[in-house]
């Protein structure tokens, strides 16, 4: 059967240079609230499970990715699958170790851990820490809506220093982000709502990776038909965005 490896994956329409690895959406996130999505394994088909903070909710756009690709569904379900194999944090974390690319282990570069999906659980966090101290040239970085989990580590330990946070507000745990000194992330249903409270946007992961202030992203990703989010979606493509694609 040969080494098992999670797959990581290089660019997309919106990560350009850099690689990434994801996991199931709305499966892998304890932490959603605001955008809690789940596209059924075998079928693809979306379930909406967001509930409103502070007036918003939205469909997570890497769950819709998952309803409509078949093959982006089954890749993050068979990195879910390994990993729970793995079962303990040193089992997890020699599958992350072995799984990251050779040309990003020399050359280093830039991970995003998890496009779909979050962690799961305290201990799979702590792999993913212990993993990025091996590799120093490489720059990991997570949007998180796992706060509890982040929150807890940094107490305990410290992040590595190659390891850049954003907090990903709308989730059960936002009590939590203050003080810990990570910036956060919104979405907004127009740039205008960004402007008003004078936080750029993020079109290339350039803020989370670089950034040390909180930022906004526009919302994109097909929305619930009648929904707020739909309605402000149509108006975002009027205005001239149309969310990331490769044309």
């Amino acid at each position: 059967m040969g080494i098992k490896k999670l797959l990581i994956t290089f660019e997309n329409a919106k990560l350009k240079g850099i690689w990434h690895y994801s996991l199931p959406s709305g499966w892998t996130c304890p932490g959603a609230k605001n955008c809690l999505t789940k596209a059924d394994r075998q079928t693809g088909k979306i379930t909406d499970l967001q509930v409103a903070v502070k007036g918003i909710k939205y469909r997570c756009y890497a769950a819709g990715m998952e309803s409509t690709y078949p093959s982006v569904r089954k890749a993050r379900w068979d990195n879910f699958d390994k990993i729970k194999e793995a079962k303990t944090v040193t089992g997890m974390t020699e599958l992350i170790c072995r799984s990251i690319p050779e040309g990003l282990q020399k050359i280093g570069g830039f991970l995003r851990v998890h496009i779909g999906g979050d962690f799961f659980s305290y201990d799979y966090f702590v792999a993913w820490m212990e993993a990025a101290k091996q590799f120093p040239r490489v720059v990991f970085y997570s949007y998180t809506k796992s706060v509890q989990f982040l929150a807890r580590y940094m107490k305990e330990h410290g992040l590595p220093e190659n390891y850049v946070f954003t907090c990903s507000s709308g989730s059960k745990f936002d009590n939590l982000v203050d003080g810990l000194g990570v910036k956060k992330a919104s979405v907004f249903f127009s740039q205008e709502e960004a402007d008003a409270l004078d936080l750029e946007v993020d079109h290339t992961d350039a803020l989370a990776i670089h950034g040390a202030e909180n930022f906004a992203l526009l919302l994109h990703g097909v929305q619930p038909k009648g929904s707020d989010s739909a309605e402000a979606l149509k108006k975002l493509k009027k205005s001239g965005f149309s969310g990331y694609n490769n044309k």
